[in-house]
């Protein structure tokens, strides 16, 4: 079960580093996105003309600019081609995007200073041998010949005791 799992995330990882990076792609910033066709060309909103001949297209997001764009272009010595994007969001002035990478720094310092926060604890709180602690012997045992129980004094022991039977 553990090589299956180590095979699984080893082709996983595999396929994610091998994977190209798609050329287009939407970037929200504030209250803006930036749409970006894989070459330049003509930028559409469903069938209406938005710009022409440029790789970067801007707009302010509301409520009106969401929906369906499309970039033309044509690579060099090839046919046209046609990038979707659909546009979907929440912008605000003031909002901004945690990176992925700074939010795993974050999760790898805090699991750093929790574990030298253990081992200082751990260190501060170990037991130091004493003088004392070695005049007793480990786990509390009398010395060898001596037994753990006191023997019962017979003009001691009450009425319960002296009725018990031995067998054996």
């Amino acid at each position: 079960m553990g090589a299956q799992a180590t095979l699984a995330v080893l082709l996983l990882f595999t396929a994610v580093v091998n994977s190209k990076k798609p050329d287009g792609g939407v970037e929200f910033k504030n209250k803006d996105f930036t749409m970006t066709c894989p070459l330049p060309g003509d930028w559409f909103k469903k069938q209406a003309q938005l710009n022409s001949s440029v790789k970067i297209h801007t707009q302010t997001y509301n409520g009106k600019t969401k929906g369906l764009y499309h970039c033309k272009y044509k690579p060099t010595g090839g046919v046209e081609k046609k990038y979707y994007f659909y546009v979907k969001g929440k912008g605000c002035a003031n909002c901004f995007e945690v990176k992925p990478e700074f939010l795993a720094a974050a999760i790898v310092v805090d699991v750093v200073v929790t574990a030298c926060v253990m081992l200082m604890v751990f260190r501060c709180t170990k037991k130091k041998s004493s003088a004392s602690s070695k005049a007793a012997r480990p786990g509390g045992r009398p010395p060898p010949g001596q037994s753990e129980y006191e023997v019962l004094n017979r003009h001691t022991r009450s009425e319960e005791y002296s009725t018990v039977s031995r067998t054996g």
